[in-house]
């Protein structure tokens, strides 16, 4: 590549499609560099899955394959598979490599293409992967590979330019760990394209019932980990008997095992499951809602995270319901907002208090709106973007 068209910044993410909220963060990121004068381009990989291999969005290059599973294994191999990177970055010796992570499988080749070129490294954290693996695998050999994968990643984390975080509480703990300081560059929703329109005219579009009391769900479903619905769907079951109102959750997103198939069709009464949807197809899905769902897990290591669906929520001005640890960065935000109720992981009882005291009480839910409304502002998507510019440019000048 000519030396006038160098590349100011590389960009390296796990898979993207159209219809997850990681796209919409790096698609945001990329054009907001793009829009402010950067040369950027973006990496991803395809991924390998039980339904056969995906592509990621034609926005991102394809340099690596990546195997979709839980396993450990399969985790330290997508760490060998990923290192076709380096070869891309020798290729176009881009200024600034920014790795997002998850996934973390990209941090070693993308620090062995910066070392090799002299580019500037920044690492972008959204989730503590490493501590997620580290609590995950605690037992004899993977408890030790796990280990040792952390202390590899975290040895490289010290040595790059930058590291950044997405909340505070993720960036004091990562400070803490890592040793050195790590800068905060929040996430947020797309104001411009996440903004509330008529209720009415959003459920025509969807083709859901005027009169229902709806709540709202956008992400990956399964029937494990923090992406659980069991529990609420029951305490939805509840309720309906209860106030004798039509109260459905409307879901859309990846389904990521089969037995959710089997609570889709155990749950026909309380349950509308959209598919995958596109962003305008989320946005009319939400503004046709009363209320959105945050679901999380009780296990503290997830505490230092707030999902994308969180702001997204809050920037069409949904009420929330969020079953949360009161000591997550998820609680402390939405109590000390008041943006709706908090239930604790699994209390299928207090979900189904907090749901008929939003359905007999519209009052109450309208407050919980408004508040969303004011809070809107502090959550636009360009304040982490504006960070990460300043940043790179910052890099750049050196």
């Amino acid at each position: 590549m000519p030396k006038h068209e160098r590349v100011d910044t590389l960009i390296v993410c796990s898979h993207l499609n159209k219809t997850e909220a990681a796209y919409r963060r790096i698609s945001y990121l990329a054009n907001y560099l793009r829009l402010n004068g950067l040369k950027v381009v973006c990496v991803s990989t395809l991924w390998l899955t039980k339904q056969g291999l995906l592509r990621p969005s034609e926005e991102c290059l394809v340099t690596s394959l990546s195997v979709s599973t839980r396993s450990l294994a399969t985790r330290l191999l997508n760490v060998a598979l990923s290192l076709p990177l380096v070869a891309l970055i020798l290729a176009i010796r881009p200024k600034v490599v920014l790795v997002s992570i998850p996934d973390s499988h990209f941090v070693l080749p993308s620090y062995l293409g910066c070392a090799l070129t002299g580019a500037r490294f920044i690492v972008d954290v959204r989730d503590p992967e490493e501590e997620i693996m580290v609590w995950k695998y605690r037992r004899g050999l993977s408890g030790l590979l796990s280990k040792m994968y952390k202390r590899v990643n975290y040895s490289i984390y010290r040595r790059s330019h930058v590291v950044v975080g997405v909340t505070r509480s993720l960036v004091a703990m990562l400070a803490r760990k890592i040793g050195r300081p790590v800068y905060l560059a929040p996430n947020g929703a797309d104001l411009k394209v996440f903004k509330p329109i008529d209720r009415s005219v959003a459920r025509k579009r969807l083709r859901l019932d005027q009169g229902s009391f709806l709540i709202a769900y956008v992400g990956t479903l399964s029937s494990r980990g923090y992406y659980d619905l069991l529990p609420l769907l029951l305490a939805i079951r509840r309720v309906r008997r209860e106030v004798n109102v039509d109260v459905k959750l409307v879901a859309a997103g990846p389904i990521l095992d089969d037995h959710v198939k089997k609570i889709i069709e155990s749950f026909r009464d309380e349950l509308v499951y959209l598919g995958l949807l596109d962003v305008e197809g989320v946005v009319n899905l939400l503004s046709a809602c009363d209320v959105g769902v945050v679901p999380r897990v009780s296990d503290p290591i997830y505490d230092y995270m707030l999902p994308v669906k969180f702001y997204e929520y809050v920037a069409v001005g949904l009420p929330l319901i969020v079953m949360a640890n009161k000591e997550s960065e998820l609680a402390r935000v939405m109590e000390k907002n008041r943006l709706g109720l908090l239930c604790e992981p699994n209390n299928v009882g207090c979900l189904e208090k907090a749901l008929s005291q939003l359905v007999k009480d519209r009052r109450l839910l309208e407050y919980f709106k408004k508040n969303s409304i004011n809070f809107r502002e502090f959550i636009d998507r360009k304040t982490g973007a504006e960070i990460l510019f300043k940043t790179i440019k910052g890099l750049l000048r050196r």
